[in-house]
């Protein structure tokens, strides 16, 4: 396993994304006023651009197979709005599309990211 420094967490305005280049790839990485961190790919498929780290943070209720509601955090791409879950990668409005998610975790005020 490869860990690398991204930034500091100070360097992530609450509620908004940064685009790293980790491993040759560009993440989009999003820090919510608790100071959780997400990351996804940085690649919106529908724009088919690199957009996903300027888009808008939001929170709505979505419903499972099981009836079950729950309140989920995504991502809004700045282009064509579709929204993404920041836990998970799935499309909200689009149940064929899932985006990768990486792990990345705070060492002291350091965001650090692990890969292969």
């Amino acid at each position: 396993m490869n860990q690398q420094t991204i930034c500091t967490l100070d360097d992530i305005i609450p509620e908004t994304g940064v685009c790293a280049l980790i491993n040759g790839k560009q993440i989009a990485i999003f820090r919510t006023k608790q100071n959780d961190l997400f990351a996804l790919d940085n690649y919106d498929p529908f724009s088919q651009a690199n957009v996903l780290s300027r888009g808008l943070i939001g929170g709505t209720t979505i419903t499972d197979d099981t009836g079950t509601a729950k309140e989920v955090l995504y991502v809004a791409s700045p282009i064509y709005k579709q929204r993404f879950n920041l836990a998970t990668g799935q499309c909200l409005d689009d149940d064929s599309i899932v985006l990768n998610t990486y792990k990345f975790e705070l060492d002291g005020n350091n965001v650090v990211a692990t890969y292969e």
